[in-house]
């Protein structure tokens, strides 16, 4: 089956290009996302973005990072905070415009569903914090005494899984639809490449590279994937794309 090449492709659900081929993973590439983040659907990613970016600006010249990460060692000494702590703080300044460039476009595809005003934003601050900590409790379970975790990226995975669920019509595709399976499929490849790619950076030995999270990558995946149903409003708001 091929879509038509003079229609214009849904923002969400199945997409397809004009060849007729099937399309995963974010729209990134539909100019229609970016022109969401002059809407109110864009606001909240912004607003994460500003907290972000005095949250660097304290660990910098105030704390220090140590006091951010998330670690089985930091919860053995205190660090009851870090769960959340974490899920605001990067590891430096490329880190922080790394993950910028999914979690705007991706706030602002899931704002959409989620709608406006005082509730959407109480919904998005649940889904975003409810995969970042699924993220954590993922990464903490296979690395209970190892490295570090800091960073927005298993909240913002559990961005694209949300949106992964999400039909043309603002419906919910089940969980085993063709379309949530070329979405984790997507997941899973793009993170492969990503793991494969920093492998082989810190074999060629450069230092300042550091590892990737898949684990928090595919908990707060899971989450979004699972939970959107559960945290958006029953009628789909009225469209703004």
């Amino acid at each position: 089956m091929t879509h038509p090449a003079a229609v214009r492709p849904p923002l969400f659900g199945r997409r397809y290009n004009r060849r007729g081929q099937r399309m995963a993973g974010p729209p990134f590439h539909d100019p229609r996302t970016w022109k969401l983040l002059a809407s109110p659907a864009g606001l909240p990613g912004l607003a994460l973005l500003v907290v972000f970016g005095l949250v660097l600006a304290v660990q910098t010249y105030v704390t220090g990072p140590e006091v951010w990460v998330l670690s089985g060692h930091a919860l053995a000494h205190g660090g009851w905070h870090a769960p959340v702590a974490h899920l605001f703080a990067h590891a430096g300044p490329a880190h922080l415009l790394l993950n910028a460039t999914a979690l705007l476009p991706l706030t602002a595809l899931v704002m959409v569903r989620l709608g406006p005003g005082p509730d959407g934003w109480r919904r998005f601050a649940l889904l975003y914090l409810g995969a970042g900590l699924a993220g954590a409790a993922l990464f903490l379970a296979f690395n209970p005494t190892g490295p570090a975790l800091i960073g927005s990226s298993g909240a913002i995975f559990g961005l694209w899984g949300a949106v992964s669920r999400i039909r043309a019509d603002g419906s919910f595709a089940p969980l085993r639809s063709r379309q949530v399976g070329d979405e984790v499929f997507y997941f899973a490849l793009l993170n492969a490449l990503l793991y494969g790619i920093i492998f082989a950076l810190v074999r060629l030995g450069d230092a300042g590279i550091g590892g990737m999270a898949w684990e928090a990558h595919a908990g707060g995946f899971l989450f979004g994937l699972l939970f959107m149903p559960w945290l958006a409003p029953r009628t789909p708001p009225p469209a703004t794309v």
